[in-house]
C-alpha cells in the first residue's frame, strides 16, 4: 500500500489526449506532497463536523481537480445518506439527483462489505465504471452523472468505514490518483472519528437513551418535589425607625414662630422652654385690657362714693361691678394667651423636628405639629408596604429589619399593627402602614434611621412563591 502511494505521488499523470501521457516534474511532485500534507493538517484541525465536511468536499480540489464532490455517511440506523455537496450549502436530499447518488452509494457499499471479508486493508478507492453497474443504475448514469467517478471510502483506525467521498471529474481517473486518495482518506477518517467518536452499537445507544430518559424523569420528579415544598412567603418594604408613643408638641394658638430655644435631637427636661411665638399683638391686647379694667375700677370707685347721696349712682354700681368682672375675665384670657406663646416640654425626651430655619417666621395654626418628644430607649419601626406587594399579614408576624448603616446585622421584630386602608407615602407611593415592635436590644437603633424590612407571611407552595409576581402582572395586564 505504501509503495502504491509513493508511486502515485511520483507518477501522477494527466491525460493530454488519446494514447498520450505527461509525467509531472519534480517541482510538481513537491507541490503535490505539500498540498497533501496541508490537507491532512487542515482536516485534523477542524473544530467540528461542519468544518471537516467543508474541507472534504471543497479543499480536496486543491489536490485532485474534479467537477463535483459528494460526502456520504451513515445515519444512526446504518443507512447511507449524503451529508455534503461541493459548492452547495444545504443539499436537497429528497431531490432526484441525490436519490440516484444514494442508490449508487448503496450498491458500492454492499460490494465493499463483501470485500471486507479479507480484512480492512483491502478497503481502498475505486474507479467506478458504468459497465460494472446493474441495469437499474446504468439507466440514470448519463442523466445524472455523465462524468468519470472515483469512489473513496474513509477508513478509521479501528477498521470501520463511517463514510466516504464520491468525486466526479472531467477526465478519467487512474490508479496513481486513487492511491493518493487512499492516503488522504486515512487522514480524513482519523479526523472524522476524532470529531464524531466511534459508532455505538444498538445496546450502547439504547443504554445511552435509557440513561438520558432516566435523568429526565429524575429531574422532573425532583422539580415536582421541590415545587411542592412549602416556603414562607415574604416581601420587602422600606422601613424607618420612629419613636414609640411620642409626645406631640403642637401650636396651642395661631401665631408666627419667633424663636427656638432647643436644637434638633437635643435632650430636654419637663417644663423646659422649647420655642416661642411672636407675642407683639397679644401683649398689646393684654395691656389694653388691663388699662380698660383700671378705667372701669376707677369709675366704680367714683360711683360708689356718690351713691351715699345720689339714688341714681346707686343704680350704676351693679352695672359697673358686672363690667369689672367682664374686664377681669378678658385680662385673664389675654394673660393665658400670652403665656401660651411660650411652649414648654410636657415630659423628658429628645426634641425631634427638622431644622430651626424651616420654622422661624412661619405661621402656624392651632394643633399644627411642630415637633415630638421621644425617649431614645423606646423606639419602633414604621414600614410602608406598597399595594402591589401586599400579602395577608397577621399581628405577630416575623419581621427582619436591615438598616442602611448596618445591612449585615438584621434586627428582629414583630408586626404589631397593619393598616386596613392604604395611604400616600411621603415618596408619593400608595402603601399600607405597618407598625413593628423591635426585639429587646442593648443598644436601640437611633430614631430616623432607614433601611429595608423583610416581612414574613404564611407558608405557601414553592411554585406559588415563584409565580406570584408574574401572575399578578398577568392579571393586571389581561384583566383576568
Amino acid at each position: 500500500m505504501a509503495e502504491k502511494q509513493a508511486e502515485g505521488a511520483a507518477k501522477l499523470q494527466r491525460e493530454n489526449g488519446p494514447g498520450q501521457t505527461e509525467t509531472i516534474s519534480q517541482d510538481q511532485q513537491i507541490l503535490l506532497l505539500s498540498t497533501l500534507i496541508q490537507l491532512e493538517q487542515q482536516a485534523r484541525r477542524a473544530r467540528n463536523l461542519a468544518e471537516l465536511q467543508f474541507v472534504l468536499v471543497n479543499e480536496t480540489h486543491r489536490l485532485l481537480p474534479y467537477r463535483q464532490a459528494l460526502l456520504w455517511g451513515r445515519s444512526a440506523t446504518g443507512k447511507i445518506r449524503v451529508d455534503a455537496v461541493s459548492g452547495a450549502d444545504r443539499p436537497d436530499r429528497n431531490g432526484p439527483y441525490l436519490s440516484y447518488i444514494r442508490q449508487l452509494l448503496v450498491f458500492l457499499d454492499r460490494q465493499l462489505q463483501k470485500s471486507e471479508e479479507n480484512g480492512p486493508a483491502k478497503v481502498k478507492s475505486r474507479i467506478v465504471k458504468p459497465d460494472e453497474l446493474p441495469e437499474s443504475l446504468k439507466a440514470g448514469w448519463q442523466e445524472w452523472l455523465d462524468c468519470f467517478v472515483l469512489w473513496c471510502p474513509l477508513v478509521t483506525s479501528d477498521g470501520k468505514n463511517p463514510g466516504g467521498l464520491l468525486l466526479g471529474g472531467e477526465t478519467p481517473w487512474d490508479e496513481a490518483q486513487a492511491a493518493v486518495m487512499d492516503r488522504l482518506a486515512e487522514a480524513y477518517g482519523h479526523a472524522w472519528l476524532a470529531l464524531k467518536g466511534p459508532r455505538q452499537g444498538l445496546v450502547s445507544r439504547l443504554m445511552g437513551r435509557w440513561r438520558k430518559f432516566s435523568f429526565q424523569v429524575l429531574l422532573i420528579v425532583l422539580l415536582l418535589f421541590v415545587f411542592d415544598q412549602s416556603v414562607r412567603l415574604s416581601v420587602l418594604a422600606p422601613v424607618e425607625i420612629v419613636a414609640s408613643d411620642p409626645f406631640l408638641v403642637s401650636a396651642p394658638i395661631n401665631g408666627v414662630v419667633r424663636q427656638f430655644h432647643v436644637q434638633p435631637n437635643q435632650q430636654v427636661k419637663k417644663g423646659e422652654l422649647l420655642f416661642s411665638l411672636d407675642d407683639t399683638t397679644l401683649r398689646n391686647d393684654y395691656e389694653v385690657s388691663r388699662k380698660g379694667l383700671a378705667v372701669v375700677e376707677a369709675e366704680h370707685q367714683r360711683v360708689s362714693q356718690k351713691a351715699f347721696g345720689d339714688q341714681q349712682s346707686r343704680g350704676q354700681i351693679r352695672y359697673l361691678e358686672a363690667e369689672i368682672a367682664r374686664k377681669k375675665a378678658e385680662v385673664a384670657y389675654m394673660g393665658d394667651l400670652l403665656k401660651q406663646t411660650e411652649i414648654r416640654a410636657g415630659r423628658d425626651g429628645i426634641a425631634v423636628f427638622s431644622d430651626t430655619g424651616d420654622w422661624l417666621g412661619k405661621p402656624v395654626v392651632v394643633g399644627e405639629k411642630v415637633m415630638t418628644l421621644a425617649e431614645p430607649a423606646r423606639v419602633e419601626a414604621d414600614v410602608w408596604l406598597p399595594v402591589e406587594d401586599a400579602i395577608n399579614l397577621e399581628p405577630g408576624a416575623e419581621v427582619l429589619i436591615f438598616l442602611n448603616i448596618s445591612p449585615d446585622k438584621p434586627i428582629r421584630a414583630v408586626l404589631r399593627q397593619a393598616a386596613y386602608e392604604a395611604e400616600i407615602t411621603p415618596d408619593g407611593i400608595l402603601a399600607f402602614r405597618l407598625k413593628v415592635s423591635l426585639a429587646e436590644t442593648d443598644l436601640p437603633p437611633r430614631i430616623g434611621l432607614r433601611g429595608t424590612a423583610k416581612i414574613y407571611g404564611k407558608s405557601v407552595p414553592f411554585y406559588y412563591f415563584l409565580l406570584r409576581r408574574p401572575l399578578i402582572t398577568l392579571r393586571q395586564t389581561l384583566g383576568v
